[in-house]
Parts: structure tokens; C-alpha cells; sequence
């Protein structure tokens, strides 16, 4: 039969290896719970980290592509000004060019202009086209003077003939053949075309240099 004391110590070293086990528990469950509070706060930095990295990027594309909008704007703005100002200044020249008949020298305008064209063109007829008011003043003073300019060249002239153009003109002649096939056009208009881009030049070299020697940089 098991005595008292028996039961006693049997009881006790039940309750000192429960003891024992509980507190392994507890300190095993205290590093677990110790590990994921660790692991959870990395992830929560981390993912803060990455939220801030994402808001960065987003923030930087859309300055970029704001930037990148305003200047591709002030290009355009830039661009428009400069067409405005090339065309009011090709409407100025066009305005100054439709006073020119008025001048006293138009008529040796007219006559260089004719001789510039004949000399282009081969045969000794020619059909020089003008504006309706510049009729009189070919027959009466430009095409004495073509002639005789020509013969000075050792080059005759038999036929001059004035016509007039469809459309009015600034000034200047359209010259041709009497086959129609060759034309010199030495209208203001085309001349003032095939100088489009000189002008253009000229007009970008005097309004806008100034403002590239400031250091804009901008073409």
C-alpha cells in the first residue's frame, strides 16, 4: 500500500514538470510572438517603403510628362508667333510691292525684269505677261529699251507682245515662247517665292537672333 508521503512526492514532481513546462511554453511562445511582431513590423516597413516609392515614382512621371507638356506648348506658342510675324511681315512686303508701279523707276524695274527673263529664253518672240495696268507703260517705254538692250548683246528681238495676266499682280512680267511651253516667271509673286526661304531667314536672323544671344537657347 503507497503511503502518504509517497503520494506526496509523486504529486510535487508532477507539479514541478508542469511548472517546468508551462514556463517553456510560455518563453517559446514569447520568442514566436516576439518573431512575428519582428517580421510584421519589417513587412509593414517595407511595404510603407514601397507605397512611398510608388507615390515618388508616380509623382516624378507626372512632373515629367507636365514639364514635358508646358515646353512642347511654349514650342508651339513659339512657333505660331513666329508664323504670325513672317506673315505680317510678307503682307507688309506685299503692301509696299503694290505701290511700286507708282514709283518713277518702275518702268526700268519692269524693263531689267523683262531682260532678265528673255535672257532665259531662246528664240526672238516673246509674250510678256503683266497686270492690265502695266500695258501701257510696256509698250510705250519697256519693250523700245528690251530691244535695244538686247541688240547691245548682239542679241535681236523681233516680236514683243503685251498680254495681260488673268490675275492682278504686285508687278513685275511673266515672259514666255510663242509655243506657251517655256515661261520665265518674273512676277513680284513668284519672285517673292522663290525667295521664301531667304526671306524667312532674313525675317528669323533680325525678330528672333536677338533672343538666342540671350541665352534662351531656344531655335
Amino acid at each position: 500500500m503507497v503511503n502518504n508521503e509517497s503520494v506526496d512526492r509523486i504529486v510535487g514532481q508532477i507539479q514541478e514538470d508542469g511548472e517546468k513546462e508551462r514556463r517553456s511554453i510560455l518563453e517559446k511562445a514569447g520568442q514566436t510572438a516576439s518573431e512575428i511582431t519582428g517580421r510584421a513590423e519589417k513587412n509593414r516597413d517595407e511595404i510603407a517603403a514601397r507605397i512611398i516609392k510608388e507615390a515618388q515614382d508616380r509623382g516624378d512621371l507626372a512632373r515629367r510628362r507636365l514639364l514635358s507638356s508646358v515646353k512642347i506648348e511654349v514650342k508651339r506658342a513659339k512657333l505660331r508667333a513666329r508664323e504670325e510675324i513672317v506673315s505680317m511681315v510678307n503682307a507688309k512686303v506685299g503692301s509696299v510691292l503694290g505701290q511700286a508701279r507708282k514709283d518713277a523707276d518702275y518702268p526700268a524695274v519692269l524693263t531689267d525684269l523683262v531682260v532678265e527673263a528673255v535672257r532665259k529664253l531662246r528664240g526672238d518672240s516673246f509674250f510678256v505677261h503683266v497686270d492690265r495696268r502695266d500695258i501701257g507703260t510696256l509698250r510705250e517705254k519697256v519693250f523700245p529699251e528690251v530691244k535695244k538692250r538686247m541688240a547691245a548683246e548682239s542679241r535681236q528681238v523681233a516680236v514683243l507682245e503685251a498680254v495681260e495676266l488673268e490675275k492682278d499682280s504686285f508687278g513685275g512680267a511673266r515672259v514666255g515662247v510663242p509655243d506657251g511651253k517655256v515661261i520665265f516667271d518674273n512676277t513680284f509673286e513668284a519672285r517673292l517665292y522663290r525667295m521664301r526661304d531667304e526671306a524667312r531667314n532674313i525675317i528669323f536672323r533680325v525678330v528672333f537672333e536677338p533672343e538666342g544671344r540671350e541665352g534662351s537657347g531656344s531655335a
